[in-house]
């Protein structure tokens, strides 16, 4: 398992974190340079726009990106002096970031004839009713507009969300704050008008506040009910929209180079294919008119490295840049992603949010997960360590020494498909042993016979 070792993370998580998110005003200090984050105003890019940026993203930085969990571009490795040449090749391609507030929608919103209401129109009010109050508010604070369909976004967070229901006449649009169900329900203008009544409470709180931040009486609150949808579907596969095709594709563990990226679009480009979209679920989507033949371009996608299928187990996995993309981090995250997957089938059920962390910031995923592997400190020796149920930051219920990671990783896969049940989940089977059991199963490891090659 490739490390640094005269390499250590100072501060907390905490001090780690910022309290805004980069863009390419104001791009983020990480341990390969600056990182700024970007989400076209108009939802999507034309592939000429995006060739361009990705040329950009080469000459000023180091031509890699990530594609969020949230569905934003990241471009890495800039230095001071290459961020205005970088926004001034961005802006010259045609391409609008967004500014302020986003207010985020389902990727194939306005295309996907299965939605209840293209949720644009109402997402483009709502972020310009925002941006012109004049209120201070949380750089971080998230705003959704879901109109539904087969990408909706019921399992994205957000402090206020607008979900449209399907009803008699126009659709239904409900309210929720901070993933909570308000009962209020009504025409796109009415909730529109609630959002932005919440959107000042959480102001008043302070600049830096988020809606867990406001008192329960300051919450609105009525009878209706929202119904539970299905769950979205994998961004990643085809899809016929009536009108449109589109191809979803996925870099692993959402990190990829910015010249395997251009051969992508340049065959999307040859198919016809002439927008990408971002979607939640570090997907890319090709989108194209109706009848375009994808599968050589997904057979591409493939040979260069991209997740094509739906049930990939890395789509499971949210894994930072690691060692070989990040200074400061202490461990090459894919490697263990890629053994996880390899040697501890048991655990990819699908059923687990699992974590790879590279450092205590948790950059991939910065909530909860039910298991998350770090990089850690083993009797003062760089190491491994595995966190039950929190984040990268918190303490580590066991922890190995690096060269005895894969081993550790190994043994618990082995030692949970020994123990689960018939018909169990394996997030079921772990929340029946309990973090005491993963500890020892993981510390406890017995390393005779067991590959580790390859770490």
């Amino acid at each position: 398992m490739a490390m640094h070792r005269d390499r250590t993370t100072t501060g907390s998580p905490s001090a780690l974190r910022r309290g805004a998110c980069p863009t390419l005003a104001a791009p983020m200090q990480t341990g390969d340079g600056l990182l700024a984050r970007l989400r076209p105003a108009s939802g999507f890019f034309t592939v000429d726009a995006f060739l361009a940026l990705l040329d950009a993203a080469d000459a000023f930085g180091s031509g890699r990106l990530d594609i969020t969990a949230r569905g934003n571009l990241q471009i890495r490795g800039l230095r001071a002096e290459s961020v205005a040449p970088l926004s001034a090749a961005i802006a010259g391609a045609g391409i609008m970031p967004c500014e302020g507030i986003a207010v985020e929608m389902p990727p194939l919103a306005g295309l996907d004839p299965s939605e209840v209401a293209n949720s644009r129109p109402l997402a483009r009010e709502l972020a310009d009713r925002i941006g012109d109050s004049g209120l201070h508010l949380a750089p971080k604070l998230a705003i959704i507009v879901d109109g539904g369909g087969r990408l909706h976004l019921d399992g994205v967070t957000a402090d206020i969300k607008l979900v449209a229901q399907a009803a008699s006449g126009q659709p239904l649009w409900h309210l929720l704050v901070g993933g909570q169900q308000t009962g209020l329900a009504g025409t796109g203008d009415e909730m529109i008008e609630a959002a932005m009544s919440v959107v000042g409470r959480i102001a008043a709180c302070g600049p830096a506040a988020r809606a867990r931040d406001l008192p329960a009486d300051r919450l609105p609150s009525s009878s209706s009910s929202l119904v539970k949808r299905d769950i979205a579907m994998s961004p990643v596969g085809r899809f016929d929209l009536g009108t449109h095709v589109v191809l979803g594709v996925a870099p692993t563990f959402g990190q990829m180079e910015a010249q395997a990226v251009r051969q992508l679009v340049l065959a999307a480009m040859a198919g016809g294919l002439s927008e990408v979209r971002l979607a939640p679920g570090r997907a890319l989507l090709f989108v194209g008119p109706a009848g375009r033949e994808t599968s050589a371009l997904a057979l591409l996608a493939k040979a260069l490295g991209f997740v094509v299928e739906a049930d990939d187990p890395a789509l499971r996995i949210d894994a930072c840049a690691g060692q070989r993309g990040c200074a400061s981090a202490r461990i090459d995250t894919h490697a263990v992603a890629e053994h996880l997957i390899a040697h501890a089938p048991a655990l990819m059920d699908g059923s687990l949010d699992l974590h790879v962390s590279g450092c205590a910031k948790g950059c991939a995923r910065p909530r909860a997960a039910d298991l998350t592997l770090v990089a850690a400190f083993c009797d003062g020796q760089p190491g491994l360590g595995i966190v039950v149920g929190g984040r990268a930051g918190d303490s580590p219920v066991a922890t190995k020494r690096l060269e005895d990671g894969a081993c550790a990783i190994t043994a618990l896969g082995q030692w949970v498909a020994e123990t689960i049940e018939k018909g169990e989940s394996a997030a079921a089977c772990l929340k029946r042993l309990g973090p005491a059991r993963i500890a020892a199963a993981f510390s406890g490891a017995r390393f005779n016979g067991i590959d580790h090659a390859g770490l």
